[in-house]
């Protein structure tokens, strides 16, 4: 994503707050390497016992330093949480107030589970995340969005006839959903091209944009409806959308309201322990994710309301 010229802006305004997370940030980690030290020293000294009593000094006391060293680095790291909430609440929460002055952040809450599995693009999760709500209202649409981990949970047997488990993504990213310009009654998902053609209802709609029946598979209940929501300028739009976001999204339409799941490896608006608030990369990555979701609402022209929309 281009970086926003508002961004340097942004930083001389965030500059005392950027200080003074930054003495945070260095007071919690002495916390952390003085936890570490001591719980650190202790895991040493048992593990190194221990060996000497099974008569495995030499192999054991290298173990008692591994192990030693990752309560040390486990202490520290501990802090990344507390130092992460101070950076939502005196950073994020600012960045997002200069792209949508009427926005709510919320860190602790997020999309409710109940949406996510009924919005036809994902397979029912065994275990589900979410966090980081966003909530606010561009112009005529209201919005909100969240950080989302969905995790189907897998089953294997080895060679042994032994069993185990171990989770799957479903999906990891952000969930964002806003007001249409248009009201409508049934469901349509509009899902990546794929081989394997999937889809949890509806029927296959064929349109006519080549570049869009190339990138997307679109299903409905009501294929008048579909072709009704999905106009050419949609179309075009949401490719556009689609190239901004690395070309992964895939969109719902239900209950009058757009979804649209954009997949992101990275986790957002977090501070790490180890690395200095004046490091700006995590920022930087930060502003432009906020800046392009509240995009979303003005890339798709979602404010233009269509006939009965108010």
């Amino acid at each position: 994503m281009a970086e926003n010229p508002q961004f340097e802006t942004l930083t001389q305004s965030l500059s005392p707050t950027l200080q003074s997370l930054e003495q945070k940030r260095k007071e919690l980690k002495k916390q952390g390497q003085s936890t570490g030290i001591w719980v650190g020293g202790v895991v040493f000294v048992i593990v190194s016992v221990f060996s000497v009593y099974i008569n495995a000094a030499l192999i054991g006391v290298g173990i008692a330093a591994g192990l030693a060293l990752l309560a040390y680095y486990s202490c520290v790291n501990a802090k990344s949480q507390e130092l992460s909430s101070y950076y939502k609440q005196k950073v994020i929460a600012q960045v997002l107030q200069s792209f949508c002055d009427n926005a709510i952040f919320t860190p602790e809450e997020g999309i409710k589970e109940g949406i996510f599995r009924s919005c036809g693009l994902f397979t029912s999760p065994d275990r589900y995340h979410t966090e980081d709500l966003i909530q606010g209202r561009v112009g005529k649409t209201n919005f909100s969005c969240a950080e989302v981990h969905a995790e189907e949970r897998k089953t294997r047997v080895n060679s042994k006839g032994q069993t185990s488990h171990y989770w799957v993504d479903i999906f990891k990213g952000f969930l964002f959903i806003a007001d249409f310009q248009k009201d409508f009654q049934g469901h349509t998902t509009v899902l990546r091209n794929s081989l394997f053609k999937l889809s949890f209802s509806g029927s296959r709609v064929k349109l006519e944009n080549p570049d869009f029946e190339k990138t997307f598979d679109v299903y409905s209940t009501d294929q008048i409806e579909a072709r009704y929501l999905l106009s050419p300028s949609m179309m075009e739009r949401l490719l556009a959308l689609d190239r901004e976001f690395n070309k992964n999204i895939t969109i719902s339409f239900k209950d009058s309201n757009i979804l649209i799941a954009i997949p992101e490896s990275r986790n957002h608006f977090e501070a790490s322990i180890w690395k200095s608030i004046d490091d700006l990369s995590q920022l930087k990555n930060d502003f432009s994710m906020i800046h392009a979701l509240v995009s979303i609402i003005e890339d798709l022209n979602l404010n233009t309301r269509i006939w009965t929309k108010k």
